[in-house]
């Protein structure tokens, strides 16, 4: 009996860049906690909210180092940014269950119904998995897009993590508060009052909401990783997209400056809830840029540059020439 061949695809890791940021919020935003309050006559809503460790002169112990901050999730970012490259670009949407649509590469019983191998949001932000057996070749010959996940595919690759009050901002609310022990949650809030009016009796439905204030400064990364194939094109990948016209070079180049373009979606429009009533403006501002060449077995990443708003950061990555050094090393190989 024959023992049945499976594809191996080939892929490598080739680079990491990493984006360090720090995020000002301009108005008061809301990204909810699931935890109802708990205190009596207290707001109906509070956001997210975490003990963070911070090191400070007057911190004795593990439990003193403690303050309680709202933060950001990585999820938030991560999602917000996705679903705005997705209108941006007028990609297909789709549900498999009727009630989200979203884009999104492989559907129900790991059928693929987007199939552009460049699509930024599919290659940036990831893909629901499909499992090999699906698209191995047959006795009937190879399946439709045996050649996607045996060329083109690779795992997600920006990695968005969550995001903290800064240590500069805490530093200054410690001097403000006249010492660390003394800071609270309700430090980083403020109250907001809201109200719904019945358009018929004029009854009203007020409430309260209390929401992280303006002008908290947050700190955060995203991991960006650079496969071989985002370096050295793949005739197959080509053959197939119809968006290989953008990519002026290499793919990688264009994933990464998708990423910031979604970012800057982001501050153009809002982050969390209540966009629409004017909650969660947001700014980018200290952003730094490095880059771990795994390529040339490089020990630790290097810092290439530093920009105080995204637009810089994006038109840097269409000049950067890192790649150029990857190509020479790698894909004569590949």
């Amino acid at each position: 009996m024959a023992v049945r061949q499976y594809l191996s695809p080939q892929l490598r890791l080739v680079g990491i860049f990493e984006l360090k940021f720090k995020l000002i919020n301009k108005t008061g935003f809301l990204i909810r906690s699931l935890k109802a309050r708990e205190v009596m006559g207290a707001a109906d809503v509070e956001p997210v909210s975490i003990y963070k460790q911070y090191y400070y002169k007057d911190c004795k112990n593990y439990k003193d180092c403690q303050i309680k901050v709202p933060y950001i999730p990585g999820s938030s970012l991560k999602g917000r940014a996705r679903s705005l490259l997705e209108l941006a670009l007028g990609l297909s949407l789709s549900t498999t269950d009727g009630k989200i649509y979203y884009h999104m590469r492989v559907g129900e019983g790991n059928k693929i119904i987007h199939d552009d191998p460049y699509c930024p949001v599919d290659n940036v932000f990831g893909s629901m998995s499909v499992q090999p057996m699906y698209y191995q070749p047959s006795e009937e010959g190879e399946n439709p897009y045996t050649w996607l996940v045996e060329k083109c595919w690779a795992p997600t690759r920006a990695i968005f993590r969550d995001m903290y009050p800064s240590e500069d901002y805490i530093s200054d609310l410690c001097r403000e508060k006249g010492g660390c022990g003394n800071i609270t949650f309700e430090d980083f809030l403020e109250e907001k009052s809201e109200n719904r009016i019945d358009r018929v009796t004029s009854a009203a439905d007020p409430r309260t909401i209390l929401r992280v204030k303006p002008d908290v400064e947050f700190e955060g990364s995203i991991s960006f990783l650079v496969f071989d194939l985002d370096v050295c094109r793949r005739r197959e990948c080509d053959e197939h997209s119809k968006l290989k016209d953008l990519i002026k070079d290499y793919p990688a180049r264009f994933y990464l400056q998708s990423l910031v373009e979604a970012l800057m979606l982001v501050e153009e429009t809002y982050i969390g809830g209540s966009g629409s009533r004017g909650y969660g403006s947001i700014k980018f501002k200290d952003i730094e840029l490095y880059f771990h060449n795994l390529a040339m077995n490089e020990p630790a990443p290097s810092k290439i540059d530093t920009f105080d708003e995204l637009t810089k950061l994006r038109d840097f990555i269409g000049r950067i020439e890192v790649f150029d050094a990857i190509k020479r090393s790698i894909c004569g190989a590949t």
